[in-house]
């Protein structure tokens, strides 16, 4: 589970615009933006959510996005999105927020924009982790979902998507921030992670590699023979044939 936030002391105004935003593959001209009822909202409810958030002056935005491991289909990051938030701000009496499900990646996740009195939308790293807990919780994630790189005997045999956990988190960094060129984001961190994940050949791979083929019996015995001559020293004939000189004791 990935549950990245942060707060903003001013209106929901930007935030709502990037959630609602248009997206190649998300249906419809804009993301559905839908209460804590699960209802979607019409123009003028979002209007009136964004007034609220100017009016208290904080807004928070959160992210929640289950491991893709576990295949949850865009209906389900809806309810379960929305259960936790009803969880989390259920004794928050000034608290509200709308939430909208992005499904222009191939792990679904949502987007919350929440408004309220600002001892209630602060968290500190401790509330957060607990909140992440909870997120898992609710998502089931310890049941369904499963680390990609083990293999135990009973797994099935469709793991589920497997998306880079770090290339995953630096795209939702960059959606934190509003940027609206986040999926180049995650393209750019995916295309290094799986050159990364190529890497270099071993030395011992590579020293197989430089390996000769194996010759055949005729061409081994060729091979003896030449190294055989190549070892045979060489004679000067002339030299051979040359008297010896006498050797006196002027030389």
């Amino acid at each position: 589970m990935i549950l990245p936030t942060d707060y903003q002391r001013n209106g929901a105004g930007n935030l709502v615009d990037y959630i609602r935003r248009d997206r190649d593959q998300d249906a419809g001209a804009t993301v559905g933006l839908r209460n804590p009822a699960g209802r979607e909202l019409s123009d003028p409810e979002v209007n009136r959510f964004v007034d609220k958030s100017r009016e208290f002056g904080f807004q928070r935005h959160l992210i929640v996005s289950p491991d893709p491991t576990g295949e949850y289909s865009p209906e389900e990051v809806n309810a379960n999105t929305r259960e936790l938030m009803n969880r989390e701000f259920a004794r928050q009496p000034t608290t509200d927020y709308v939430y909208g499900v992005h499904q222009n990646t191939e792990f679904p996740h949502a987007h919350v924009a929440a408004t309220g009195e600002r001892a209630e939308l602060e968290m500190d790293r401790e509330d957060i982790r607990q909140m992440r807990e909870q997120a898992a919780t609710v998502f089931e994630e310890p049941t369904r979902t499963r680390d990609p790189t083990a293999a135990p005997r009973d797994a099935p045999e469709n793991p589920g998507r497997v998306v880079d956990q770090e290339a995953r988190a630096q795209y939702h960094e960059a959606e934190l921030s509003l940027n609206p060129e986040a999926e180049k984001a995650l393209k750019r961190a995916t295309e290094k992670s799986q050159q990364k994940d190529v890497g270099q050949p071993t030395a011992e791979k590579a020293s197989e590699e430089r390996q000769p083929e194996p010759l055949s019996e005729r061409a081994a015995e060729k091979a003896e023979e030449q190294a055989a001559t190549e070892r045979e020293p060489e004679v000067d004939l002339e030299r051979e044939q040359e008297p010896e000189r006498e050797v006196g004791w002027w030389q």
